[in-house]
């Protein structure tokens, strides 16, 4: 499709250098750098804001009036998500015109697994990314994500996301590809490779930005943004890799600095890493932006500066080029040229930066081209081919963990199925979503692959996240019992402090709110106390509780019985309580708003849970697929968990289903391994599911009935318990899982994965070439009645060396597609950076030695061989 795109002739066409793009890049950047003020550098330097630039969407020209017309440009604006050619298009122009060197602004998003502007096409969840084990789909995945972007006039996204998912209990692991260093490095280039494509002025391609680095998703405890506790030589020989591949094979132009410290140094301070390696050693040419906060976080969180003008500096001069929302724009740029101007920070930082983020505009072609056109949104736009990539991925992404007695895949000539549990027809995307999307649900997938040829019917059974039910207006008092409900009283600080600037009676506490909450209440940044009488109707043993994403508290005749002010985000907290009918409980409640919508609910467990109406469907069916797991609420960022057990009532629902003796598949929806033994020991077929994207209901139910052989792999170890971890296949030899109470192995191996044909590997050959170049090659056979795709995965020990290696590490993988009874060979080639560790002296080196190969289905069995290196190779950084 042939599309003419606005041109760009700015004023002072052709009047410098910088603006002849036949000339190379380097001496454009340099060029236009030598003629801009300090003013004009520091302005590249910042975020702005895109959400105030908009009212109801769309583009609020006084805004941008106000925001841009002091001439000096910007570097970039976020949170944008322009919905149409004509706004962004408007933007781009204002801005241009209104600085003196016609430059233009890059325009950030977010696209974790889909392009996050509104209806644009939702890939599985990340972790469900990495169970494909298929490098290919993930350039495809990439490309969609670069060219639904860049249709709308984006150009920078903040991903993919290449932490090493080794800790379960910390909400992001979902974001990751998996645990392994290898995995997620070739998945995550590919990502990139995808979503930059080979020329970044088409408009099909975006800068890709590679994050948290570095080594963010490891923190102690699984609490996010934790201190991580490893030495160089384990960073440098499992998290850096996987960035590193981004960079230098993938091209990534952008990374994140992250909210963590290592070893004591704050990520964004952290000139070791961001200068010293990621620039000096590794060549990297593009820009560093600050995880939102990061900076600030500092002084705020880290105590490792003491003052906003001490964080900056610490964090532009280790290298970071871009704030991203630390301070207020003004205070932002005004402390930067202060210190420059003070001489307490060399200007040569400054220049780094703000050609850092020129250099990405030239190779955007944004000065030659920055314009969209609204024929490329309506072209590509969650188009067809779009979708058929999601639905692949989700198809690649399951995994079959058990099958006794072949039960699946099931019989589609089944005339009664029910569709059971909290998951069941819930649109589960995950977190950074597509804004706006639905996914097809488990029921409405089966209900659409058998159509009228049998009857499909749902029912909840149990809410994933039990709550009872919000107090009725008719059981609360206001302080002077005049009136049913509670009297609210609202503060614009998150203290209860100063004087009230709403108060008014609500009838009961049961609310979501996205902007204010009230007339003259602020939309973020507020408290709330809620006082009155509670008054029971019915004696009843239960509890009360309260539920809220940010700090809240509650007393009851004067004694705290829920004190989450701290911490925040709870989804629901109780309390055990005797209500006795007629009786009057005083209570007050208070809870504090941070930001980003708040919501508040006082609970109580009047009406106990009823699985009767899901038992009897279950009884009357054929089969009972049961969908359980988790959802955004208990796996995203700062959600953050204690127990990788089956959150809630959910086992309990489970086991009343089984009772019924009906055949049960269980599917689970989720973003971390979980620890699922219970369902292992009792139920017959477990489908892993993830968080499988807009197409995943359809994709479950093709698996569940045979159209789609599951073919996905663990990208991540399953422990049996919480108190295994950590729990990652490639650990040191002396990891200790001896526990008296507990078995020594994981309850999934990474890499397992079932299907419902069979494959068998023979004859493992192995052949050096002197240098460490070793081929390995083996045969693989389909041995089942089914056609299906197995992956292949090569697995390397380091059987003797200086420093202590892991037990084994992946290093190479195939997907592979065979029908009944064909065979085929395999090659793997390993280099000698497969074999390389880094020694007492911090030199990367392959020592002499012997190696052990495994090759197999997962990373517990496989067949083996070794061979020999018989001299040191040395290994540039």
């Amino acid at each position: 499709m042939l599309i003419t795109l606005f041109a760009f002739s700015p004023a002072l066409a052709q009047q410098y250098p910088y603006q002849n793009a036949k000339l190379p890049v380097e001496e454009r950047v340099k060029d236009l750098l030598s003629r801009m003020s300090l003013e004009e550098k520091v302005r590249q330097m910042d975020m702005y804001d895109g959400a105030k630039l908009k009212e109801n969407e769309a583009l609020k020209r006084s805004a941008v009036e106000t925001t841009f017309s002091d001439g000096l440009g910007v570097g970039s604006i976020h949170d944008l998500y322009p919905r149409n050619a004509k706004d962004i298009n408007d933007l781009q122009k204002y801005v241009i015109e209104h600085n003196r060197w016609g430059i233009p602004a890059i325009i950030f998003c977010e696209f974790l697994h889909g392009y996050t502007g509104e209806g644009s096409t939702a890939f599985p969840m990340n972790i469900g990314l990495g169970a494909t084990w298929d490098a290919d789909l993930m350039k495809r995945v990439g490309e969609v994500i670069g060219m639904e972007g860049r249709a709308h006039g984006v150009h920078f996204g903040l991903g993919p996301n290449l932490d090493l998912g080794r800790e379960p209990r910390w909400g992001r692991i979902a974001e990751t590809l998996g645990e392994d260093t290898h995995l997620s490095a070739t998945l995550g280039t590919a990502l990139v490779q995808g979503i930059q494509g080979d020329d970044l002025t088409k408009n099909t391609a975006m800068v890709a930005e590679p994050k948290h680095f570095a080594v963010h998703g490891s923190p102690e405890a699984g609490g996010n943004s934790g201190p991580i506790l490893y030495g160089e030589r384990s960073v440098r020989t499992d998290f850096l890799p996987v960035f590193r591949k981004a960079f230098q094979e993938g091209g990534a132009l952008g990374t994140m600095a992250a909210y963590s410290e290592i070893d004591g140094v704050p990520m964004a301070s952290n000139q070791h890493l961001l200068t010293e390696i990621l620039r000096n050693e590794w060549g990297f040419k593009g820009i560093v932006v600050s995880d939102l906060g990061a900076i600030k976080f500092l002084q705020t969180s880290h105590r490792s500066t003491a003052s906003p003008r001490e964080s900056i500096k610490a964090a532009i001069s280790a290298g970071i080029d871009m704030q991203f929302y630390d301070f207020p724009n003004k205070q932002y740029q005004e402390t930067i040229i202060d210190l420059v101007k003070s001489g307490e920070m060399d200007v040569a930082h400054v220049d780094r930066a703000a050609s850092g983020v020129l250099r990405l505009k030239f190779m955007l072609g944004l000065f030659e081209n920055p314009y969209t056109a609204q024929a490329l949104i309506d072209d590509r736009h969650h188009s067809e081919g779009n979708q058929q990539v999601a639905l692949e991925a989700a198809l690649k992404s399951m995994v079959l963990l058990k099958n006794e007695d072949n039960l699946l895949p099931l019989n589609k000539g089944m005339k009664k199925v029910a569709v059971l549990g909290p998951l069941a027809n819930e649109s589960v995307l995950g977190g950074y979503s597509v804004k706006g999307a639905k996914a097809i649900t488990v029921f409405d997938g089966v209900k659409q692959y058998l159509g009228s040829t049998a009857t499909v019917q749902y029912e909840v059974g149990i809410p994933l996240i039990y709550k009872g039910q919000t107090v009725p207006s008719a059981n609360l008092l206001t302080p002077d019992k005049s009136k049913k409900g509670l009297k609210a009283t609202f503060f614009n600080n998150r203290d209860l402090e100063g004087e009230p600037v709403l108060t008014r009676i609500d009838e009961q506490v049961g609310f979501e709110w996205e902007e204010s909450p009230g007339e003259g209440v602020n939309a973020d940044h507020f408290s709330i106390r809620w006082e009155g009488w509670l008054v029971p109707d019915t004696d009843f043993e239960g509890w009360v509780g309260v539920s809220s994403d940010d700090g809240v508290r509650l007393e009851v005749d004067g004694q705290m019985v829920i004190d989450n002010w701290r911490k925040g985000a709870t989804n629901i907290e109780t309390a055990p309580m005797s209500f006795k009918a007629g009786q009057e409980y005083k209570i007050v409640l208070d809870m504090w708003e941070g930001g980003y919508g708040a919501k508040a609910f006082l609970l109580w467990n009047k009406e106990k849970p009823d699985y009767s109406k899901a038992v009897n469907l279950a009884k009357s069916s054929e089969v009972a697929i049961v969908v359980l797991g988790e959802t955004p609420e208990l796996v995203e960022e700062n959600k953050d968990v204690s127990s990788l057990d089956l959150y809630g009532l959910q086992e309990d629902f489970l086991n009343e289903i089984l009772a019924t003796g009906t055949p049960v598949v269980a599917v689970v929806y989720n973003g971390r391994p979980l620890s699922i033994t219970g369902l292992q020991q009792k139920v017959p077929a477990i489908l892993e599911a993830w968080f499988p994207g807009e197409k995943g209901g359809m994709a479950v139910a093709q698996t569940l009935f045979g159209d789609a052989n599951p073919s996905g792999k663990l990208p991540v170890t399953f422990p049996r318990n919480v108190g295994q971890l950590p729990m990652y296949y490639s650990s040191k030899p002396t990891r200790n899982h001896r526990y008296v109470d507990e078995k020594i192995t994981s309850l999934y191996p990474f890499g397992y994965g079932l299907s419902y044909t069979t494959f068998e590997y023979k004859n493992l050959k192995i052949e050096t070439v002197g240098d460490a170049q070793v081929t390995v090659t083996v045969e693989l056979t389909n041995t089942g009645d089914r056609a299906g795709e197995e992956v292949a995965q090569l697995y390397v020990t380091d059987v003797y060396s200086s420093v202590t290696t892991a037990v084994k590490s992946l290093k190479a993988f195939e997907r592979v597609a065979l029908q009944p009874g064909e065979s085929k060979l395999i090659t793997f080639q390993l280099q000698p950076e497969d074999l390389a560790l880094w020694n007492r002296e911090m030199k990367r080196v392959v020592e002499a030695g012997q190696f052990r190969v495994q090759v197999g289905g997962n990373s517990a069995e496989g067949l083996r061989e070794s061979f020999e290196v018989k001299e040191e190779i040395q290994l540039g950084n």
